[in-house]
Protein backbone atom coordinates (compact mmCIF):
# COMPACT_ATOMS: atom_id res chain seq x y z
CA UNK A 1 0.00 0.00 0.00
CA UNK A 2 1.42 3.38 -1.00
CA UNK A 3 0.49 7.03 -0.54
CA UNK A 4 -1.49 8.10 -3.60
CA UNK A 5 -1.98 11.79 -2.82
CA UNK A 6 -2.18 14.28 0.01
CA UNK A 7 -3.72 17.56 1.09
CA UNK A 8 -1.79 19.80 1.39
CA UNK A 9 0.19 18.41 -1.57
CA UNK A 10 3.75 17.31 -0.94
CA UNK A 11 6.28 20.17 -1.10
CA UNK A 12 3.53 22.79 -1.28
CA UNK A 13 3.46 26.18 0.39
CA UNK A 14 0.72 28.42 1.74
CA UNK A 15 -1.29 25.80 3.68
CA UNK A 16 -3.81 27.39 6.06
CA UNK A 17 -2.79 27.29 9.71
CA UNK A 18 -6.05 25.46 10.48
CA UNK A 19 -5.50 22.88 7.75
CA UNK A 20 -6.54 19.26 8.13
CA UNK A 21 -3.92 16.95 6.63
CA UNK A 22 -5.36 14.21 4.43
CA UNK A 23 -3.27 11.28 3.23
CA UNK A 24 -4.92 9.11 0.58
CA UNK A 25 -3.70 5.55 -0.03
CA UNK A 26 -3.83 3.03 -2.85
CA UNK A 27 -5.94 0.69 -0.69
CA UNK A 28 -8.36 0.87 2.23
CA UNK A 29 -6.42 1.71 5.44
CA UNK A 30 -7.24 -0.37 8.50
CA UNK A 31 -8.37 2.04 11.25
CA UNK A 32 -6.99 -0.28 13.93
CA UNK A 33 -3.46 0.38 12.61
CA UNK A 34 -3.69 4.19 12.46
CA UNK A 35 -2.09 5.69 15.58
CA UNK A 36 0.73 8.02 16.68
CA UNK A 37 3.13 5.11 16.22
CA UNK A 38 2.21 4.73 12.54
CA UNK A 39 1.43 8.28 11.39
CA UNK A 40 2.58 11.54 12.88
CA UNK A 41 2.89 15.25 12.17
CA UNK A 42 6.12 17.02 13.04
CA UNK A 43 7.89 20.34 12.63
CA UNK A 44 11.62 19.98 12.93
CA UNK A 45 12.19 17.56 15.82
CA UNK A 46 8.88 18.40 17.52
CA UNK A 47 5.75 16.28 17.23
CA UNK A 48 2.44 18.08 16.70
CA UNK A 49 -0.45 16.44 18.62
CA UNK A 50 -3.27 15.45 16.30
CA UNK A 51 -6.40 13.34 16.09
CA UNK A 52 -7.04 10.76 13.38
CA UNK A 53 -10.03 9.73 11.31
CA UNK A 54 -10.14 7.04 8.64
CA UNK A 55 -12.26 7.75 5.55
CA UNK A 56 -12.70 4.38 3.86
CA UNK A 57 -14.65 5.77 0.92
CA UNK A 58 -11.68 7.99 0.01
CA UNK A 59 -9.11 5.37 1.17
CA UNK A 60 -7.69 8.15 3.31
CA UNK A 61 -6.61 9.17 6.80
CA UNK A 62 -7.19 12.69 8.07
CA UNK A 63 -4.90 14.19 10.70
CA UNK A 64 -6.37 17.15 12.57
CA UNK A 65 -3.86 19.13 14.64
CA UNK A 66 -4.98 19.87 18.20
CA UNK A 67 -4.67 23.62 17.70
CA UNK A 68 -3.49 25.98 14.99
CA UNK A 69 -0.23 25.45 13.14
CA UNK A 70 2.41 28.17 13.24
CA UNK A 71 2.36 30.53 10.24
CA UNK A 72 5.14 30.32 7.67
CA UNK A 73 6.65 27.14 9.09
CA UNK A 74 7.51 23.78 7.56
CA UNK A 75 5.72 20.58 8.62
CA UNK A 76 6.01 16.90 7.71
CA UNK A 77 3.41 14.13 7.86
CA UNK A 78 5.14 10.76 8.18
CA UNK A 79 3.60 7.43 7.18
CA UNK A 80 5.23 4.29 8.56
CA UNK A 81 4.84 0.61 7.56
CA UNK A 82 2.82 0.04 10.75
CA UNK A 83 -0.17 1.38 8.78
CA UNK A 84 -1.82 -1.62 7.14
CA UNK A 85 -4.61 -2.02 4.62
CA UNK A 86 -7.74 -4.00 5.44
CA UNK A 87 -6.13 -6.74 3.34
CA UNK A 88 -3.13 -6.75 5.70
CA UNK A 89 -0.58 -5.06 3.40
CA UNK A 90 1.93 -2.69 5.02
CA UNK A 91 2.26 0.89 3.84
CA UNK A 92 5.48 2.01 2.22
CA UNK A 93 7.26 4.68 4.28
CA UNK A 94 6.49 8.15 2.99
CA UNK A 95 7.04 11.73 4.08
CA UNK A 96 4.70 14.54 3.02
CA UNK A 97 6.28 17.94 3.60
CA UNK A 98 4.51 21.31 3.30
CA UNK A 99 4.76 24.89 4.55
CA UNK A 100 2.01 26.94 6.11
CA UNK A 101 0.83 30.34 4.93
CA UNK A 102 0.19 33.38 7.07
CA UNK A 103 -3.12 32.40 8.68
CA UNK A 104 -6.31 30.32 8.74
CA UNK A 105 -9.18 30.09 6.29
CA UNK A 106 -12.90 29.91 6.97
CA UNK A 107 -14.14 26.31 6.77
CA UNK A 108 -17.94 26.27 7.12
CA UNK A 109 -19.20 23.01 8.66
CA UNK A 110 -20.59 20.47 6.23
CA UNK A 111 -24.17 19.31 6.59
CA UNK A 112 -24.79 15.96 8.27
CA UNK A 113 -27.14 13.54 6.47
CA UNK A 114 -30.17 12.20 8.30
CA UNK A 115 -31.56 8.71 7.96
CA UNK A 116 -34.17 10.08 5.56
CA UNK A 117 -31.25 10.77 3.18
CA UNK A 118 -30.02 7.18 3.56
CA UNK A 119 -33.29 5.28 3.24
CA UNK A 120 -33.72 5.94 -0.52
CA UNK A 121 -30.30 4.32 -1.08
CA UNK A 122 -31.42 1.24 0.88
CA UNK A 123 -34.74 1.18 -0.96
CA UNK A 124 -33.01 1.26 -4.33
CA UNK A 125 -30.27 -1.25 -3.53
CA UNK A 126 -31.88 -3.67 -1.07
CA UNK A 127 -35.56 -3.85 -2.03
CA UNK A 128 -35.23 -7.01 -4.14
CA UNK A 129 -36.78 -9.55 -1.77
CA UNK A 130 -33.51 -9.77 0.18
CA UNK A 131 -33.83 -7.10 2.89
CA UNK A 132 -37.11 -5.55 1.74
CA UNK A 133 -39.73 -6.40 -0.86
CA UNK A 134 -39.63 -4.87 -4.39
CA UNK A 135 -41.85 -2.00 -3.27
CA UNK A 136 -39.53 -1.35 -0.27
CA UNK A 137 -42.02 -2.90 2.11
CA UNK A 138 -41.06 -5.14 5.00
CA UNK A 139 -40.47 -8.87 4.60
CA UNK A 140 -41.54 -11.53 7.08
CA UNK A 141 -38.16 -13.25 6.77
CA UNK A 142 -35.48 -10.92 5.34
CA UNK A 143 -32.07 -12.29 4.34
CA UNK A 144 -29.78 -12.88 7.34
CA UNK A 145 -32.55 -11.52 9.54
CA UNK A 146 -31.71 -7.97 8.42
CA UNK A 147 -34.79 -5.92 7.57
CA UNK A 148 -33.99 -2.68 5.75
CA UNK A 149 -37.50 -1.48 5.03
CA UNK A 150 -38.18 2.03 6.33
CA UNK A 151 -39.93 1.10 9.61
CA UNK A 152 -37.16 -1.31 10.63
CA UNK A 153 -33.90 -0.21 9.01
CA UNK A 154 -32.34 2.25 11.48
CA UNK A 155 -32.96 0.08 14.54
CA UNK A 156 -31.76 -2.96 12.61
CA UNK A 157 -28.39 -1.30 11.93
CA UNK A 158 -27.24 0.79 14.89
CA UNK A 159 -25.03 -1.11 17.36
CA UNK A 160 -26.34 -4.42 15.99
CA UNK A 161 -23.74 -7.23 15.80
CA UNK A 162 -22.87 -8.59 12.37
CA UNK A 163 -23.90 -12.17 11.76
CA UNK A 164 -20.89 -12.63 9.48
CA UNK A 165 -17.92 -11.32 11.48
CA UNK A 166 -17.69 -11.84 15.23
CA UNK A 167 -17.18 -8.62 17.18
CA UNK A 168 -18.19 -6.33 14.30
CA UNK A 169 -21.17 -4.00 14.55
CA UNK A 170 -23.22 -3.05 11.49
CA UNK A 171 -23.19 0.65 12.39
CA UNK A 172 -20.96 2.26 15.01
CA UNK A 173 -22.32 5.83 15.35
CA UNK A 174 -19.49 8.30 14.75
CA UNK A 175 -17.14 5.70 13.24
CA UNK A 176 -17.91 4.65 9.67
CA UNK A 177 -14.48 3.02 9.24
CA UNK A 178 -15.35 0.42 11.90
CA UNK A 179 -18.94 -0.06 10.73
CA UNK A 180 -19.46 -3.39 8.96
CA UNK A 181 -22.28 -1.94 6.85
CA UNK A 182 -19.87 0.42 5.07
CA UNK A 183 -17.20 -2.26 4.60
CA UNK A 184 -19.82 -4.58 3.14
CA UNK A 185 -20.83 -2.13 0.40
CA UNK A 186 -17.35 -0.83 -0.53
CA UNK A 187 -16.03 -2.15 -3.86
CA UNK A 188 -12.52 -3.59 -3.46
CA UNK A 189 -11.75 -4.36 -7.09
CA UNK A 190 -12.41 -2.83 -10.48
CA UNK A 191 -15.14 -5.41 -10.93
CA UNK A 192 -16.64 -4.55 -7.56
CA UNK A 193 -15.58 -7.57 -5.51
CA UNK A 194 -15.78 -7.58 -1.69
CA UNK A 195 -13.38 -5.80 0.66
CA UNK A 196 -11.02 -7.96 2.71
CA UNK A 197 -12.23 -8.59 6.28
CA UNK A 198 -15.80 -9.07 5.08
CA UNK A 199 -17.51 -12.40 4.51
CA UNK A 200 -19.44 -13.41 1.40
CA UNK A 201 -20.28 -11.18 -1.54
CA UNK A 202 -20.06 -7.43 -1.73
CA UNK A 203 -23.50 -5.87 -1.36
CA UNK A 204 -25.68 -5.08 -3.15
CA UNK A 205 -25.43 -7.70 -5.90
CA UNK A 206 -24.67 -6.24 -9.32
CA UNK A 207 -23.17 -2.81 -9.77
CA UNK A 208 -21.54 -1.22 -6.69
CA UNK A 209 -23.08 1.84 -5.08
CA UNK A 210 -21.91 5.16 -6.49
CA UNK A 211 -19.29 7.28 -4.73
CA UNK A 212 -21.99 9.79 -3.77
CA UNK A 213 -24.11 7.03 -2.22
CA UNK A 214 -21.11 5.63 -0.33
CA UNK A 215 -20.23 9.11 0.95
CA UNK A 216 -23.81 9.63 2.14
CA UNK A 217 -23.68 6.37 4.12
CA UNK A 218 -20.28 7.22 5.62
CA UNK A 219 -21.27 10.80 6.45
CA UNK A 220 -24.50 9.62 8.11
CA UNK A 221 -22.56 7.22 10.32
CA UNK A 222 -19.76 9.69 11.11
CA UNK A 223 -22.34 12.34 11.95
CA UNK A 224 -23.81 10.15 14.66
CA UNK A 225 -26.33 8.06 12.66
CA UNK A 226 -29.07 10.65 13.11
CA UNK A 227 -32.77 9.68 12.77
Amino acid sequence: MVVASSTPPANSTGAPTNTVITVAFSDYPDPDTVAPSSMLLTTGVFRVPETYRVDLVAKAVTMTPVGSLVPLLGYSASVFPDVHSLAGCSATFDLVGFMTGDGPVNNPPSSVPKFSDLQPILDGACADNCHADPSAGCLAAPASGLSLCAPDARNALIDVPSREVSGALLVVPGDSARSYLLRKVLPATVGGGPVSATVGEREPPGAPLTQDQLRTIAAWIDGGALP
